[in-house]
C-alpha cells in the first residue's frame, strides 16, 4: 500500500508597498515582490530572512557601524523612535539567535514582520511553512527475492 509522500518546506518572501507618486496612478499604493525563496529548514529560512532584513536596511540607510565612509557623529534633536532600517537590523539580530522562533516555524506557524519606513514605504518579510506533496511514497521491500535484476 502506498501513502502520499510529503515534506515541509518554508516559503519566504519580501514585499515592499508604497505610493506611485503624482504621475501615473495618482499616488495609488503599489506592491512589489523584492525577493522569494523556498528553504528546507526553519534555520535556513530565518537566516535568509535576516539577511534580507539587513540588505533592505543597508539600501535605505547604510549602517554607520559598517559603512567605510561614515564617521562617528553626535546626533542632536533626533527622534527617539527607531527608523525602519534600525528596526530591521535590531529584529534580525534578535531573531537570528532565537530558538523559540525556529520552534514556532517547525510547528507550522508562519512568521511575518512588517516595518513602516514612512516615505520609503512598508516592507513585509514573511516565512510560510508549507507542505509539499511529492507523490506516492515508494514501496521498499525487504524481501531479497523481489529485487529488480539489472539488465
Amino acid at each position: 500500500m502506498t501513502r502520499p509522500y510529503a515534506r515541509r518546506e518554508y516559503y519566504c518572501d519580501v514585499i515592499a508597498e508604497g505610493p506611485t507618486g503624482t504621475g501615473i496612478g495618482g499616488g495609488a499604493s503599489v506592491a512589489f515582490v523584492l525577493a522569494t525563496r523556498s528553504e528546507i529548514s526553519p534555520r535556513r529560512a530565518l537566516a535568509w530572512m535576516c539577511w534580507q532584513a539587513r540588505r533592505i536596511a543597508d539600501r535605505l540607510d547604510p549602517d554607520p557601524r559598517s559603512a567605510p565612509w561614515a564617521r562617528p557623529v553626535t546626533a542632536h534633536g533626533h527622534s527617539t523612535r527607531p527608523d525602519g532600517p534600525t528596526r530591521l537590523r535590531v529584529w534580525a539580530d534578535a531573531v537570528e539567535r532565537s530558538t523559540t522562533v525556529r520552534d514556532q516555524l517547525r510547528t507550522g506557524a508562519p512568521l511575518t514582520l512588517t516595518v513602516d519606513d514612512g516615505g520609503n514605504g512598508v516592507f513585509r518579510l514573511a516565512i510560510w511553512p508549507v507542505t509539499v506533496r511529492l507523490g506516492p511514497e515508494p514501496e521498499i521491500s525487504t524481501d531479497p527475492r523481489e529485487r529488480v535484476s539489472e539488465r
